[in-house]
């Protein structure tokens, strides 16, 4: 039974040759508006550097404005990044009026932004498929994104934003 443990340790670590995708934000766009709550669509650019395809599963991720956090969730990613290539990412914000009131988005100016977290991502074969299943390994690409809204008065663009570093 110890050698069966000690094989599966094995394999395990042997499906790290996959390098975690890279992020960055391609844009961010106000998508509604009530008295409660703004709410930002951000859309990231995913890059895949890998010989094979890295379905992305769950996101779970924060957005800090103004050096409050303003939010936390997590969501299906429901893409998969292709191999050598780049995948669109969307993930929404709900901004509550009670911590960033929604005429803030209205007045000229800049905000700065991160958005941060991780996204969970499956690597190729058939054991890291059970294994990512059976909750044993779940590898995760880390969100580490920041930039400036520009405020033009109703949407938001980014500004210098930056890559996210990937673990």
């Amino acid at each position: 039974m110890l050698a069966l443990g000690l094989s599966l340790v094995g394999l395990v670590s042997g499906c790290s040759g996959v390098r975690a995708p890279g992020f960055r934000v391609v844009s961010v766009t106000e998508t509604e508006r009530s008295a409660e709550a703004v709410v930002l669509g951000f859309t990231l650019e995913v890059e895949n550097t890998n010989d094979v395809a890295l379905p992305l599963e769950r996101a779970s991720y924060s957005l800090t404005l103004d050096g409050q956090r303003v939010f936390r969730g997590s969501r299906v990613a429901g893409v998969t990044a292709p191999r050598f290539g780049r995948q669109r990412l969307e993930l929404p914000v709900v901004v509550p009026a009670s911590l960033v009131p929604a005429e803030r988005f209205d007045q000229a100016g800049e905000m700065p932004y991160v958005l941060g977290g991780e996204v969970e991502y499956q690597t190729p074969g058939r054991l890291a498929e059970f294994l990512f299943d059976i909750n044993l390994r779940r590898p995760t690409a880390a969100l580490g994104l920041t930039g400036t809204l520009n405020l033009p008065g109703g949407t938001a663009m980014p500004s210098g934003a930056s890559d996210a570093v990937s673990n």
